[in-house]
C-alpha cells in the first residue's frame, strides 16, 4: 500500500513536469528543451539521454512510470517532442530511440480504446512529422 501510494505521488510530480517540458517551444527553444528533458530522464528515469534505449528494456521501477496508464499520452507526446528535437540538431540514433519508446508506449496500451481527441490528433500530427523527419 505506501509502495503504491508512493509511486502515485510521484507520477503526480511526474505529470506536471512532463506539463512544463511539453510548454516548450521546441522551434525556438531546443537547448531549453534538451537541457530539462536531461533532467526529467536523470529525475525519474535514472539515466541521462545517452541511455534512452534503456527504456526499452523492461524494468519493473521504470516500467512504473513509463507505462502508466494516466501518463500515457502526455509521455508519447515528450517523446515526439524530444526526437524531433533530437533529429533538428543531428542526433538522428536519439530520435530513432524516442520513436522506439513510443512504440512502446503505445504497444502497452494497445487493448484500452480511447475516443478520438484533440490531444490524440495532435500527437498523431507530431508522430508524423517525427517519422518524416527520419525518412
Amino acid at each position: 500500500m505506501l509502495r503504491r501510494d508512493f509511486i502515485s505521488k510521484i507520477i503526480e510530480q511526474m505529470v506536471n513536469a512532463v506539463a512544463r517540458l511539453i510548454k516548450i517551444d521546441i522551434e525556438n527553444d531546443q537547448e531549453k528543451f534538451l537541457e530539462n528533458f536531461e533532467e526529467f530522464l536523470s529525475t525519474y528515469f535514472q539515466i541521462s539521454d545517452k541511455n534512452l534505449t534503456k527504456l526499452l528494456e523492461e524494468n519493473e521501477e521504470r516500467d512504473a512510470f513509463l507505462l502508466d496508464e494516466k501518463l500515457k499520452n502526455q509521455l508519447m507526446l515528450l517523446f515526439v517532442q524530444a526526437g524531433i528535437v533530437f533529429q533538428k540538431s543531428n542526433q538522428t540514433e536519439k530520435a530513432k530511440s524516442c520513436v522506439k519508446i513510443i512504440e512502446r508506449i503505445q504497444n502497452q496500451h494497445s487493448d484500452i480504446y480511447e475516443f478520438p481527441s484533440e490531444e490524440s490528433e495532435k500527437l498523431g500530427e507530431k508522430m508524423e512529422k517525427l517519422k518524416s523527419l527520419l525518412s
